[in-house]
């Protein structure tokens, strides 16, 4: 569906109790380009457009538009427009969606509405600052939860924790959260800290998550990892325990087993772990070295051979990893997808050795018999 579609339904729900025919629209390219010659005011002044007499070709002279009484919009027309707005902004239509936002702003009503929206849009536009000034004008106006998830999520996402962590809370104090997004907040809250390094805290946020959603797989996972960190290694794996029982398809849940079992030094235990989070999820590259580590050490080598062999078919890949399948490859009896793979390492590095020796030991093994 079009932009234009979506909007001209958009306006039939606006006027279903109105006599109004929308289908008097006759040439959607030319409302496409008066909306992109002038978004605000075709917008604004929408409903004049759409009542009779028909609107389908613009006049050769047009009458100049008063700016001052089109600008003037009456304020219960506000909900329609922002609804307008999301859906340009979800159709990706962001020039139109920000001038909409604007048009809103200048009626005074719904500005952290508006300063959401136009956060949105800015991110969307790579203005990442810009979009940080609108998400905190948007909450300065009135604290509301769209505007504190965005700030929050544009802060993590430049590294900035700490802010974000203020952010957070300022939202869990100010704000009528359900049970459902306080335990959200809170694990948002629980992951800054743990990149900051700030253990204690980071467990106390996942409790408090956990609290209210106990059944949470991720948080117990990320609660697990803390604890990994700090070498409390019975915490962790019964945290990973819980994130496996409440959803068994959560591959960080099992790599972190895995990485319970070799910190118990039960190899055979992390190889199962780390190969179950890959049949999960292929791209996981945490699982993928530690199932390779674990396959040469117990020499069990089927499983990760078939495994990595998917892994560098859809993953970035470098000389010592492909030199690994090549192993692998060897250890399994399939000399000749052993050579081909070494022949691939060196092509990207004609001076390693170590495919080198392979071919050699393959050629020699293959005279022998």
């Amino acid at each position: 569906m079009t932009t234009i579609d979506h909007l001209i339904r958009g306006f039939k729900d606006e006027f279903k109790n109105q006599d109004i025919e929308i289908s008097r629209i006759e040439n959607a390219s030319d409302v496409a380009q008066q909306m992109v010659a002038d978004a605000d005011h075709f917008l604004v002044r929408v409903k004049r457009v759409l009542a009779p007499p028909p609107f389908s070709k613009a006049p050769k002279n047009p009458t100049p538009i008063d700016n001052n009484e089109a600008n003037r919009i009456d304020p219960e027309d506000v909900p329609f427009l922002i609804r307008n707005a999301s859906i340009l902004l979800e159709a990706g239509d962001l020039e139109l969606a920000r001038n909409i936002y604007r048009a809103v702003l200048r009626t005074g009503e719904a500005s952290e509405t508006a300063y959401a929206g136009l956060a949105e849009c800015a991110d969307r536009l790579g203005y990442v600052d810009q979009a940080i000034e609108y998400a905190q004008s948007s909450v300065a106006f009135a604290p509301n939860q769209k505007g504190y998830q965005i700030l929050s999520q544009l802060l993590m996402q430049q590294g900035r924790d700490r802010e974000a962590v203020q952010v957070l809370n300022r939202a869990l104090k100010g704000l009528q959260l359900s049970a459902t997004d306080q335990a959200h907040y809170l694990k948002a809250v629980g992951n800054c800290h743990s990149r900051l390094g700030d253990y204690a805290e980071s467990e106390r946020a996942y409790r408090k998550a956990l609290e209210l959603a106990p059944d949470s797989d991720e948080t117990q996972a990320n609660l697990g990892s803390v604890f990994l960190e700090q070498g409390r290694n019975a915490d962790a794996k019964r945290c990973y325990q819980d994130a496996v029982s409440s959803n068994a398809s959560n591959d960080k849940a099992w790599v972190g087993l895995g990485l319970c079992a070799v910190a118990d030094s039960d190899k055979e235990a992390a190889h199962d772990a780390f190969a179950r989070a890959l049949e999960l999820n292929i791209k996981n590259s945490t699982a993928i070295f530690h199932l390779v580590k674990c396959a040469y050490e117990i020499k069990r080598y089927a499983i990760a051979e078939k495994i990595l062999g998917s892994y560098v078919d859809i993953a970035p890949v470098s000389p010592s990893l492909l030199y690994s399948l090549a192993g692998l490859q060897f250890h399994v009896g399939k000399h000749m997808e052993a050579t081909s793979t070494a022949r691939r390492i060196l092509q990207m590095k004609s001076d390693h050795a170590g495919a080198r020796d392979l071919i050699d030991r393959i050629e020699a093994e293959n005279k022998v018999s």
